[in-house]
């Protein structure tokens, strides 16, 4: 029997985990591939419940996270750690996923070891290197040295061309995201039951300070305003951001502010909103299939496709744009369709697609 050539698939994060789980089963499946799961464990506990909501454990654990780490001694790490596998496991392929440290550090350490990488989810761009920083910057790099690169759009594929990657290696498979999120709803069961609410979710370190204060701000003035509305917070645990939390929102009675979800959980309470107020770039492909708007709370956004289509909103981060907007979204009447609805950033076939490519390239 021939042995399957080991791929190696990076996670450091909750949504590297989310969008590379689909993947990781869509490789096992292959016949003459196999995949190694690698966790830097940039975000620990985030990622180890993540990776428990589809029953995976990693082959690989780099433990490269530590209290207050910078970005470069997270970025060091990875470099040091990563590449010292390398060297044992000889892998065929490196796959990343998005902008991350991760992805940035792990891509490069499989460069100089002269591993081809995949870059799931290639091609995002604001062209602005501090909305969002460092994630920008982490992405575009990564597409510098990638081999295969795994465009969700074509809105994608177009920024890698017009950056002279050569066309033959540049994919439109969709978002992998987006596979995850509906194998999540199949599972995760019905909605919450009880009053309406919007679903918050901020973490962009950009938006630490002031920035999420006002965001914040928005969301209270919201609140005065639509007596009957309440919102669900899963906070980041970044103390940055319990900090303003803490400082904007008090014990506000219609806030609630939970822990960290388990992904199954999450895509309930996605499932079970009115409307979602997010920097988060997952969400805002994620939530076009449950019908679901998105109010974007940044300034510029690398994932445009559902705003141009009318079904996310930039709102930036003003106290009083963000509680117009909240306002206004929540008069609208509440998606009554079927679901999954159609969605910009893919069907659910994104991971399977990625695969099909990999198992062309590496399998013979």
């Amino acid at each position: 029997m021939t042995e399957r050539r080991p791929v190696l698939v990076v996670v450091g994060t909750r949504p590297e985990a989310i969008k590379m789980a689909p993947v990781y089963r869509a490789l096992s499946a292959a016949d003459r591939l196999r995949p190694v799961l690698v966790s830097t464990g940039q975000h620990t506990d985030l990622l180890r419940t993540a990776l428990a909501s589809f029953d995976l454990r990693p082959d690989h654990e780099l433990a490269v996270m530590t209290a207050g780490q910078s970005l470069s001694g997270a970025a060091s790490r990875i470099l040091d750690r990563f590449g010292r596998l390398l060297s044992e496991l000889a892998p065929a392929a490196v796959l990343v996923q998005g902008d991350t440290t991760t992805a940035f550090a792990a891509g490069l350490a499989a460069y100089y070891a002269e591993v081809p990488v995949g870059h799931v989810e290639a091609g995002l761009r604001t062209h602005d290197h501090r909305h969002p920083f460092p994630e920008e910057g982490n992405r575009q790099m990564v597409d510098r040295i990638s081999r295969w690169y795994f465009a969700p759009t074509p809105a994608s594929r177009d920024n890698l061309l017009a950056e002279r990657i050569d066309p033959a290696r540049v994919i439109v498979t969709g978002n992998t995201g987006v596979d995850a999120l509906l194998w999540a709803v199949e599972r995760a069961g019905p909605p919450p039951a009880g009053d309406p609410y919007v679903l918050v979710t901020l973490h962009r370190r950009e938006s630490f300070g002031e920035p999420l204060g006002d965001i914040l701000g928005g969301l209270l003035d919201f609140l005065a305003a639509n007596p009957s509305a309440r919102a669900a917070w899963p906070v980041h645990p970044n103390p940055e951001v319990g900090k303003v939390a803490d400082a904007v929102l008090g014990g506000h009675p219609r806030v609630d502010r939970i822990p960290p979800q388990e992904y199954l959980a999450f895509a309930r309470l996605m499932a079970g909103s009115r409307v979602i107020l997010s920097d988060s770039g997952g969400v805002q492909e994620e939530a076009p299939s449950l019908g679901v708007r998105v109010l974007v709370a940044r300034e510029v956004t690398e994932r445009p496709e559902a705003v141009t289509a009318g079904l996310n909103r930039l709102v930036g981060r003003s106290r009083r744009r963000v509680a117009d907007e909240l306002s206004r979204a929540w008069a609208e009447p509440p998606y009554a369709g079927p679901r999954p609805a159609a969605n910009p950033y893919g069907d659910g076939t994104a991971s399977r697609a990625v695969a099909s490519i990999l198992i062309a390239d590496l399998g013979s």
